[in-house]
């Protein structure tokens, strides 16, 4: 008898300490889009350098997305920015962080071809300071500024266009130089890239500036090249090169054209899966959005364009000491075609009537979980030093402490859970 006494004593010593599985999540369903930052179909219908955009911006967030490319943002071709322009420019900028928005941002000239020499070089200082002090606003910054629609091709130009390699150069080495570090640059051909920085196409990608310059495909999926994205010899072995590259780089752009049997459902799914697919325009080519409206795949697209994060499954015990590490266990999946780009905090929340307490979480980075792979964090965090009865939550907030506090910038989980103002949350911890 005395044996099992001491048998029980061990099991209840022992369950004071184990996790209560309180959590398994069912999954938000896979045509379900979340409204997740930096990740999804963007809009357009924007000019930065309109002092009365506040009802266009209000309008693009109102439609649900949170990626907006500014294609009504013209630059002039035969003069500098006005000061109004700037001031424009900047008060769009807040405009933009109150409506949780951000750019996908290319400054160019028009369909006729780019602007003197001078008269970019003159632009880029005007631009590249404000884009700096904002680029927490900036999920991309797309090269921009020469050749047709500032795609860098002087493809059926009519007035004054640049594409040469040795432009193409000044230009990098300006937009490098004078962007902040973690800003990606995408450039619409990857063989521009591979040039200026004098490396083969299975370059290592922890070479200096590879991870910098990223791509955009204008036509993602219009032919075997995509119109001239790809060169047409070896096309597919560039393709490869980016869609394996694209795995930790920001990677989208827009259709140009119905191309089947490519842009038909299934195959255009699972190459949005192959190219690690962050964002795609909304709007062009229209006739192909309409199609893949009509026949679902738009809304299979635009749930897992870039991340999706599930919680699968959540255990932590139901008490917990005031001060004391308590066991957390996190079972998180990837049902997005790509990962998150871009690094973001993790924080534990907890709540009280007598206030919240944000404790972060540094073993949580979300970019870690790739798409179609699942991971499990064992974690121990500390209770709060004041006892009482707490809400448990996730926060995933911008990295930007000047856009921390919006929650219009936090994830929310793919996962059946409440989300509210930012925060994912869990259920109830009670500390003694």
């Amino acid at each position: 008898m005395r044996g099992l006494g001491f048998l029980i004593l061990l099991l209840l010593l022992a369950s004071c300490n184990a996790e209560v599985p309180f959590l398994t999540l069912r999954p938000a369903p896979l045509e379900e889009a979340l409204r997740n930052p930096e990740r999804g179909f963007y809009r357009t219908g924007l000019n930065l350098f309109d002092p009365d955009n506040e009802a266009a911006i209000a309008g693009l967030a109102a439609s649900g997305v949170t990626l907006v490319y500014p294609h009504d943002t013209w630059l002039p071709r035969d003069r500098e920015l006005s000061t109004d322009e700037l001031k424009a420019l900047e008060a769009s900028f807040e405009r933009l962080a109150a409506h949780g928005l951000k750019l996908i941002l290319r400054f160019r000239y028009g369909e006729e071809g780019d602007a003197p020499l001078d008269v970019i070089e003159t632009h880029l200082d005007q631009l590249l300071p404000v884009v700096r002090k904002n680029a927490d606003l900036v999920y991309v910054f797309q090269a921009g500024f020469l050749g047709r629609w500032g795609e860098w091709h002087c493809w059926q130009t009519t007035g004054v266009c640049h594409d040469d390699d040795q432009t193409k150069a000044w230009l990098l080495d300006r937009l490098l130089e004078g962007l902040p570090e973690d800003l990606p640059i995408a450039v619409r051909y990857p063989a521009d890239k591979v040039k200026y920085l004098s490396l083969p196409a299975d370059a290592p990608p922890d070479e200096p500036l590879f991870g910098r310059i990223v791509h955009h495909n204008d036509c993602w999926l219009a032919d075997a090249t995509d119109m001239g994205t790809y060169p047409e010899e070896d096309h597919e072995t560039w393709r490869a090169f980016v869609y394996t590259e694209n795995d930790r780089l920001v990677y989208g752009g827009e259709t140009c054209a119905r191309n089947p049997p490519r842009t038909d459902s299934e195959n255009a799914l699972a190459e949005a899966e192959r190219a690690h697919l962050d964002y795609l325009n909304a709007e062009y080519h229209d006739g192909l959005i309409e199609e893949w409206k009509q026949d679902g795949t738009f809304a299979r697209l635009a749930a897992r364009l870039g991340y999706r994060l599930e919680l699968t499954y959540a255990a932590w015990p139901e008490e917990a000491k005031t001060g004391a590490p308590f066991p957390l266990t996190l079972r998180l999946k990837n049902t997005g075609f790509s990962r998150l780009k871009h690094p973001r905090p993790a924080y534990l929340v907890f709540e009280s009537p007598g206030g919240r307490l944000e404790l972060p979480l540094a073993a949580l980075d979300l970019r870690a979980i790739g798409p179609g792979e699942t991971k499990e964090y064992t974690l121990t965090p500390r209770a709060p030093t004041v006892p009482g009865a707490y809400r448990l939550g996730l926060w995933f907030p911008e990295a930007s402490k000047k856009l921390e506090d919006n929650p219009l910038f936090a994830i929310q989980l793919a996962s059946e859970l409440t989300f509210e103002e930012g925060v994912n949350w869990l259920g109830a911890l009670s500390v003694r």
